[in-house]
Formats: structure tokens, C-alpha cells, sequence
């Protein structure tokens, strides 16, 4: 039905007519719905009446791994049939999950060479519920920074290491434990 008044509307009026309308130079918000065979990017936007995807031009590399990312669109010549993807609509949940990968490094007796793999993590080690961001791993976590780490294991240990800790409180500043050694 929806195809059906698609085309007589093309027929009718030209392809213009199944575009709503775009003022020239207004930034479109499109999504990146796929790379084709010939590596030409896919774009989908609410203006286009089709619903179905266009190809377009692109002023950024693109990847498959960005498929489903919000894009900024303009259009040549004002034709909404030629988008141009003017870049990638930055969310942070995105680049993290795109450039996540964790570093698993196994204990080796002295002697033996370390043998480092790296392992690109599943979206679904990472939960975002718009209140809190929880990174799950089976044996532990590890923060790293420079010499400073903080791993989390998953016996219960939270192990924080650097070359300076500093804990501040503007409130009570507690360290509580089955017994509590200081140096």
C-alpha cells in the first residue's frame, strides 16, 4: 500500500514530491544504515517518505562497525536524493563500545614470555539503563592508565595501584575491614 502511493506519487509529481521539505543548508540527522557492495555508504532520514534507504556521499570514512550510528546530512545541489553524510553524531556509549576492547594478560611464572591476546568485547558485557554504566567481566575488570590500574576481581578483591592515592573527604572518611593493616 505504502509502495503503491510511493510510486504514484513519483509519477504524479517527480521524485521531488516523496521528500518532505528541506530548507537548503538544513542539517538532516539520518542514520547510517549500511555499506554496499561497491563501498558506498546507506542513509535513511525521516524527511525521505520512501523509508528507504539512499546512497550517499561522504565527507568521513565509514566502516560497517558504524552501522546504525546517527549521521549529519546536507544534500548537493538541495536534491534530497544526493545526501552527503557530513560526519558520525558523537555519543559517548558509541565511541566506548566501537573502541572497547579488553586486554587479557595471564600470569606467567618468571622465565616464561607473556603471552598477551587482545579480545574485542560484546556490547552485551556493557549495560546503559540512562542511570549507571555497568562493565561486567567473568574473572575481573581492569581500569589502566598510564602506572595506574584499578582491577576488579572475581573473588571480591578491588586492587588500586599507582605511584600516588589520594582519598579525599568533605564527610567521614572511613576504611573498614575484618582487620585493617597500615603499612
Amino acid at each position: 500500500m505504502k509502495q503503491e502511493k510511493f510510486n504514484q506519487d513519483v509519477e504524479a509529481h517527480g521524485n521531488q514530491s516523496v521528500f518532505k521539505d528541506i530548507a537548503p543548508g538544513e542539517i538532516i540527522i539520518g542514520v547510517l544504515t549500511g555499506i554496499n557492495e561497491q563501498g558506498q555508504p546507506l542513509v535513511n532520514f525521516q524527511e525521505s517518505i520512501s523509508g528507504t534507504p539512499v546512497i550517499a556521499l561522504s565527507t568521513v570514512a565509514l566502516n560497517q562497525q558504524q552501522t546504525g550510528r546517527q549521521v549529519a546530512l546536507l544534500f548537493a545541489e538541495g536534491n534530497p536524493e544526493k545526501p552527503v553524510i557530513m560526519g558520525l553524531i558523537h555519543s559517548a556509549l558509541d565511541v566506548m563500545i566501537e573502541n572497547f576492547e579488553l586486554s587479557v594478560e595471564d600470569e606467567v611464572t618468571p622465565g616464561e614470555a607473556r603471552d598477551t591476546t587482545e579480545t574485542v568485547a560484546k556490547i552485551d558485557d556493557v549495560t546503559l539503563d540512562g542511570k549507571s554504566v555497568v562493565l561486567e567481566g567473568k574473572e575481573e575488570i581492569v581500569l589502566k592508565c598510564g602506572e595506574a590500574s584499578i582491577t576488579l576481581t572475581k573473588a571480591g578483591k578491588i586492587l588500586i595501584r599507582g605511584k600516588y592515592l589520594l582519598s579525599r573527604s568533605t564527610g567521614i572518611n572511613r576504611i573498614l575491614g575484618g582487620s585493617v593493616q597500615v603499612n
